[in-house]
């Protein structure tokens, strides 16, 4: 089984991906035979919660229990984050709370997060986070630097928290293992335009396979890039099954809701 733990529907006014439709990811699923996929959709990072959950719900339908989704918790707005995941809170295809500083600019141990890593454990959901590097082109994603993660992950270590695109960047990436290292509740995903050789192998030695998940950003990012590389890596087999699929099933209780 292969499961894509990264994935996005819904556009987004910064840049251009490909159809951002349901129907165009399973498509392309079927041709890469992806079983499953998580996504985010962009509407919730966007604020619009309710049209995020109505369109999530949707295509776990139309899909047949093939996309599950991720609801967005926003600092800045959190009760109406909140009633969205609680209108949710019975649905087979609710699996996991994302949260996105960059985007939102607000820093990752703030107390406005406190709500999100509560129901996150209370509800036995992990909590999944854009993670990148400081950068000088981009300065908000000063506000996802893996370091200002500690906070929480010792605080809920019942909370599985899953890096996106494990730091984005060199320091990025060794921030991430740093903190994995010290907090065995942090795992990372293969997301986004990360493509540095031996980046693979050097996660799962840092990380441990059993903590390194498969993730694309479909549709925004062609998957075949990391699809292709995980297949490629120099790893076991067993490995390879871990990261393409098995971490994802059991760290997001595919099927189990």
């Amino acid at each position: 089984m292969i499961v894509d733990a990264h994935a996005h529907l819904g556009e987004v006014a910064a840049f251009r991906g490909a159809d951002p439709g349901a129907e165009a990811m399973v498509a392309l699923m079927d041709h890469l035979g992806v079983d499953l996929a998580i996504q985010t959709h962009a509407a919730g990072i966007a604020e619009c919660f309710e049209e995020a959950l109505a369109a999530s719900r949707s295509a776990y339908e139309a899909s047949g229990g093939r996309l599950y989704y991720l609801l967005c918790y926003h600092p800045r707005y959190p009760e109406a984050s909140l009633a969205a995941m609680q209108e949710a809170r019975e649905d087979a295809g609710w699996v996991g709370i994302k949260i996105h500083p960059g985007q939102h600019e607000v820093m990752p141990e703030d107390p406005a997060y406190e709500p999100a890593w509560r129901l996150a454990a209370e509800a036995a959901l992990p909590l999944v986070t854009h993670s990148w590097a400081a950068s000088d082109y981009n300065p908000t994603q000063r506000f996802s630097t893996c370091e200002h993660f500690a906070h929480y992950a010792e605080r809920f270590p019942q909370v599985n928290l899953v890096l996106g695109h494990a730091g984005g960047r060199y320091a990025g990436h060794l921030a991430a293992a740093r903190l994995a290292q010290a907090y065995p509740n942090v795992y990372a995903d293969l997301s986004g335009d990360v493509y540095a050789c031996g980046l693979i192998e050097w996660l799962v030695e840092q990380f441990g396979a059993e903590r390194v998940l498969y993730g694309s950003d479909m549709n925004w990012i062609d998957p075949r890039t990391t699809l292709g590389r995980v297949l490629d890596a120099e790893i076991s087999l067993e490995a390879k099954r871990g990261l393409l699929g098995e971490n994802a099933g059991r760290i997001f209780g595919l099927g189990r809701r």
